[in-house]
């Protein structure tokens, strides 16, 4: 009796440390992943950040932000935020809500994970906590930041569901999060699907009630959302971003470009080639899971994007439009590399060779990132403000720009005035701004010529204000040259 008691208090002991362990870890993975994310909040804003601002100027109360913005660009749980906190607060401020939803999503991967084993969940916390994707997203003012969050939420929730049972706290903590994730963005509702679909993959005679009830709870706790969404569409003045269409070469861009900045696949690297190899590697992590952890990820990853091509949806190249597939390959390589570390033996060589190539991929996409940011627009737009003609030209994402030079122009105290094409020959502009997408190898040549044939001008370069990464724009400034050498 005596050695028994003894062995059951050594197990009680190991299994404490164990859970010491494990906790210390998670704080120490949640802590870098918080200071990575308040990193990466520094710098200005961006388009669609200040594209949710001037959309908040049509709001006259709370009750607006749900439903009277009448633009498909409203992710209202930030914009709630942002209405709240008003349009002159620091920028950092401005993000702080992406920050803590970015920063919560790691402990909410580690216990989804963790009821797989322990191992996974420690695993799953450093995929989320340094992967480029969720560090930028959870540091920009918009709302995919809070839909990932809870999206990791309904993940643990369903699987809990599913192996221990329907409870009231679990189905309204469920709904909870399907609705607090359809108002961070609307993309929850194909993530709800999918989650949905994984417990009907799952379905054993036993469990049919518990498989109803994600069902209907999915469905309900998006209805408030989807309420607020179509009563705004119904509206006239129901806007709509610009939209690119379906092509290979643009699905490929937007799913390589997930695949790249969530796992920290090379740049450079072909598109179709990087989504081949993105490819097989999932499928090698699908293999070595047991049959019940497959589901989501699968769906994620390989039938979401299949769904946006059968669909025809438009603007695929954007990664963030692939946001529940970047979800469900950070959770494939978590609890992949954890069950080949749990198989043992060479396997494990290989866990820590692929989570070595993850992170050092990461790190290098980070450095780039905290080098460059989203753009340095108030920058440029100081240089515009040194004249007392602040007119300008614009010869890319004409309509983007003009919104971008004007919210920093009023946040320092002056105006800049557009110049197109048809004013150019009468009212040349004073600056020339050169648009590139970010890490885009552009020419910054020391002069540029512009402008229509008949009246063109010169202008010199007076900087160039780099991007890099997952939004912004890369500005080159030039200035006409007569004014140049004229203010020497």
């Amino acid at each position: 009796m005596t050695l028994d008691i003894s062995a059951r208090d050594r197990a009680a002991v190991l299994d404490l440390r164990s859970n010491r362990f494990h906790l210390e870890a998670l704080i120490a993975l949640t802590l870098i992943g918080a200071a990575l994310r308040l990193c990466a909040a520094q710098g200005d804003l961006w388009l669609d950040e200040i594209w949710t601002l001037n959309l908040l100027e049509r709001a006259h109360s709370f009750g607006d932000v749900f439903i009277g913005l009448h633009h498909d660009n409203n992710h209202v749980a930030n914009s709630a935020w942002l209405y709240l906190i008003g349009p002159n607060a620091p920028v950092p401020l401005m993000r702080l809500a992406a920050i803590v939803f970015g920063t919560l999503a790691i402990p909410a991967a580690a216990a989804a994970s963790r009821r797989y084993f322990d191992a996974a969940g420690l695993i799953a916390a450093f995929v989320f906590a340094t992967s480029y994707f969720f560090v930028h997203y959870g540091s920009e003012a918009r709302g995919y930041a809070g839909m990932t969050l809870a999206v990791l939420l309904a993940y643990g929730l369903v699987d809990a569901i599913l192996a221990e049972g329907a409870s009231w706290r679990r189905l309204l903590a469920l709904a909870a999060a399907i609705c607090f994730g359809t108002f961070s963005h609307l993309t929850m509702i194909e993530a709800s699907g999918a989650l949905a679909l994984t417990a009907l993959l799952r379905f054993r005679r036993s469990t049919l009630g518990r498989t109803v009830a994600i069902g209907a709870v999915a469905g309900l706790a998006s209805l408030p959302a989807l309420a607020c969404f179509a009563y705004g569409a119904l509206a006239p003045d129901f806007q709509v971003g610009a939209m690119v269409p379906l092509s290979p070469a643009i699905f490929a861009e937007g799913v390589a470009g997930m695949a790249r900045a969530t796992l920290g696949f090379p740049r450079g690297v072909d598109d179709f080639v990087l989504l081949g190899a993105a490819g097989l590697l999932a499928l090698g992590l699908l293999a070595v899971l047991p049959a019940e952890r497959r589901g989501f990820p699968a769906i994620a990853v390989f039938g979401l994007p299949l769904l946006h091509v059968a669909a025809g949806l438009p603007s695929q190249q954007y990664p963030r439009f692939h946001s529940t597939a970047a979800i469900g390959l950070a959770l494939l390589a978590a609890e992949g590399c954890a069950a080949l570390w749990r198989a043992g033996a060479w396997r494990r060589g290989l866990a820590v060779g692929l989570l070595g190539a993850f992170a050092i991929g990461e790190a290098i996409q980070l450095a780039d990132f905290y080098r460059d940011g989203r753009g340095h627009y108030a920058d440029a737009v100081k240089i515009m403000a040194e004249r007392k003609e602040a007119s300008y030209a614009v010869d890319f994402a004409r309509g983007e720009t003009k919104a971008v030079v004007a919210y920093h122009a009023r946040r320092l105290g002056f105006a800049a005035t557009a110049v197109s094409p048809a004013e150019w020959c009468a009212t040349p502009p004073a600056f020339l701004l050169v648009v590139d997408l970010p890490d885009a190898k552009a020419d910054h040549a020391e002069r540029r010529s512009a402008g229509p044939q008949d009246c063109r001008s010169a202008f010199l370069r007076r900087g160039y204000f780099p991007a890099s990464g997952l939004s912004g724009f890369a500005w080159t400034l030039y200035e006409r040259e007569e004014i140049t050498r004229s203010a020497r």
